[in-house]
């Protein structure tokens, strides 16, 4: 067996040391817990230093399943939040704890703040936004992020664009450096334009042979319509791509990438005034308010429940979508209808999975949940099951709906349910990047920074009257639409069978094959 060369094998031990420090690191980061000798409760402090030598080890009885503990509060830094004098809001969280920052750069209106017709125009600009500067080529932005052992991704969703990075504290201001030139002075060189249109042209093509992209997307259609941003798909249509041009992005990326438009969300290793001369020196010169976003329309839900089908000749499995027009973000029924999916279709354990997984054995997974966005989003629930149970599985989706809405869910379900939501909460919070995804939805959606420190709260305390209205007020299947994707010779008739209401063929190709 060959040697390692001494040089590389203290390399390779150095390495290994250096991940275990960093593994242990982690723990450090973690969470403390403390509890109130008089009451009993307990508070979780995010990010709070832990371990250390000198604890002694429990002793376990592993003959005794241990007792699911009560749920815990977060207790949250104060979080620095203000606007610079170019309209640039920051919201800061100090983590000391490990020597990391992450941030993302966020701004105000994605792929709604354009029409459907335009479709793709934000993920484009997005994807093109770091390929080349005038001072960098994209080569050199890559290596030269490479070489600071850090990250950088630019993306685009429904309501927001955003740049993020994460990187050790040490190597920030580089890093901070190149994003800034990136957001401010992109080149959008014409070739790799045209290579980044071809490559989503691609992912058109091999969508349209997905079923289950059928459906996603036929379903998002249905319900918003092909003239609403949200009834277009992100990566776009074969026509929609085709058309756009470097003009376009330009344009977009003026209105957008703009300080007026932006919010910076930082967590790691930072004191403000550090953060304030960096953002002063890598972003010298950025100013501008930009365009405000459109608000999208808002879609009303169908008036009766009709029954969608997308042929898909041969398919041996039906891609099932059911659903409607849900709420915002920002809806006053937040917790109700978080507990009240739980129960539904939002965990392993819950209705939808249960019956359609465990009892019936139709599919390897079953569930629903809201995609709350700045405009009402749509409530789905789906699955993926055998050809030949399409029309029963639909069937049970209904009744299990209608269900929540008929009966009151029963103490212990409930319970459940509500522990579920509030146990989870401090895996969300387990690194400086959830923190800075958890605080930049608060951002995007205009909710309080402080939504967290009341959140397990709000959970436990929704009853059972409180689900059963939600799941009367955002169910209703009678309003529902139901898109099938699959073999139509197959699946047609049985559907037709079951008189849940009109069976329509969806006769022309989903907005995202045009």
């Amino acid at each position: 067996m060959r040697r390692l060369p001494t040089n590389k094998l203290t390399g390779a031990k150095w390495m290994i040391t250096s991940w275990t420090a960093v593994s242990l690191a982690g723990c450090a980061f973690g969470m403390s817990s403390t509890s109130d000798p008089e009451s009993g409760a307990r508070t979780v402090t995010v990010g709070a230093q832990g371990g250390g030598r000198g604890q002694a080890a429990p002793i376990l009885d592993r003959n005794v399943v241990p007792a699911v503990g009560a749920p815990q509060s977060l207790e949250f830094p104060e979080i620095e939040d203000y606007t610079l004098g170019n309209g640039l809001r920051v919201v800061l969280v100090r983590r000391p704890a490990l020597p990391l920052v992450s941030l993302e750069l966020q701004f105000q209106g994605g792929a709604s703040a354009h029409p459907a017709s335009q479709a793709g125009l934000a993920g484009l600009a997005a994807d093109v936004l770091d390929e080349g500067t005038p001072t960098r080529t994209a080569l050199e932005i890559a290596d030269q992020v490479d070489l600071l052992g850090a990250s950088m991704s630019s993306t685009a969703g429904y309501d927001a664009s955003q740049v993020r990075l994460s990187v050790l504290r040490s190597r920030f201001p580089e890093a901070l450096g190149i994003l800034a030139d990136v957001v401010m002075r992109p080149v959008f060189p014409e070739a790799d334009l045209e290579r980044l249109r071809r490559e989503r042209l691609s992912r058109v093509i091999q969508r349209s042979a997905v079923p289950a992209a059928l459906a996603d997307d036929a379903f998002e259609e249905v319900l918003y319509g092909a003239d609403n941003p949200y009834g277009a798909p992100l990566l776009g249509t074969k026509a929609t791509l085709e058309a756009l041009t470097r003009e376009d992005v330009v344009a977009f990326h003026r209105a957008r990438y703009a300080p007026g438009q932006a919010t910076l969300v930082v967590a790691g290793d930072l004191r403000q005034e550090d953060l304030d001369e960096l953002l002063a020196q890598a972003f010298a010169g950025w100013s501008g308010t930009g365009v405000d976003a459109r608000p999208v329309p808002v879609a009303a839900s169908p008036t009766r429940r009709t029954i969608y089908l997308v042929d898909k000749p041969g398919a041996a499995q039906s891609e099932i979508r059911i659903g409607r027009v849900g709420v915002g973000r920002d809806t006053d029924v937040y917790f109700p209808l978080s507990v009240m999916n739980t129960v539904l279709g939002g965990s392993f354990t819950s209705r939808l999975n249960a019956k359609l997984r465990e009892e019936k054995g139709y599919t390897y997974g079953a569930g629903s949940f809201f995609d709350l966005r700045r405009a009402p989003g749509p409530f789905e629930a789906s699955a993926a099951v055998a050809t030949e149970v399409t029309d029963s599985a639909v069937m049970d989706f209904v009744q299990e709906m209608d269900r929540m809405a008929a009966e009151e869910v029963p103490a212990g379900e409930l319970r459940r349910a509500r522990n579920y939501l509030a146990l989870r909460l401090p895996q969300r919070f387990e690194s400086v990047d959830d923190l800075v995804r958890r605080f930049s939805e608060l951002v995007l959606y205009e909710i309080p920074l402080d939504f967290y420190a009341g959140y397990v709260e709000g959970v436990q305390s929704v009853d059972a009257a409180a689900v059963r209205t939600a799941a009367e007020t955002l169910l209703g299947t009678e309003r529902m639409a139901v898109v099938v994707a699959g073999d139509r010779s197959v699946i047609e008739e049985p559907l037709r069978a079951l008189n849940l209401g009109p069976v329509v063929v969806f006769d022309r190709r989903p907005i995202s094959q045009e």
